[in-house]
């Protein structure tokens, strides 16, 4: 089902994975999608939850043929099994979601090839947001736009998407 942001501090990386492929799931079925383009995209938590589907699911299951993940949540995050392609693309100086969780589940899954991962040096957590400064602290750690981070990850999507298909 459908949560409002509201409530999202309270969902599982599993419950999130559950919604993502039911999504799918509804996507596939609409006639003017074709489901062999189907991506997922995900930013910190929600990135969490699609590399937790990848785990959870088997890749006809999961109905997306690719995951784009931004500075994901790898803490609870396991190996995956399944073969499906992911760019993870990770901050840094992430202090938020320290990437080293998510760079040893990827070598560790069952594709390890099938994972592309770009970490951009100076970039903190949500590096893709216009709206930050440069470098802001806050009690769960530091967030700052890097405009040329923000650039480059925007690329290695479009080079992602273009080889995927």
């Amino acid at each position: 089902g459908r949560r409002s942001l509201t409530n999202c501090m309270g969902v599982t990386h599993s419950e999130a994975a559950k919604d993502l492929v039911a999504a799918a799931a509804w996507l596939k079925s609409q006639p003017s999608i074709d489901p062999a383009r189907i991506t997922a995209l995900a930013w910190s938590y929600g990135g969490g939850a699609v590399l937790a589907a990848l785990n959870e699911y088997n890749t006809e299951q999961l109905i997306f043929s690719r995951a784009i993940v931004y500075f994901p949540d790898c803490r609870n995050v396991s190996p995956w099994k399944t073969k499906v392609p992911v760019l993870m693309l990770l901050a840094g100086e992430d202090n938020v979601n320290p990437n080293t969780a998510c760079q040893e589940a990827a070598k560790k899954s069952a594709v390890p090839d099938a994972v592309k991962i770009v970490v951009y040096p100076g970039a903190y957590h949500a590096f893709d947001m216009p709206e930050l400064p440069p470098k802001m602290d806050y009690l769960f750690g530091t967030l700052g736009y890097h405009p040329q981070a923000a650039a480059a990850a925007w690329q290695e999507i479009e080079r992602f998407l273009q080889s995927a298909r």
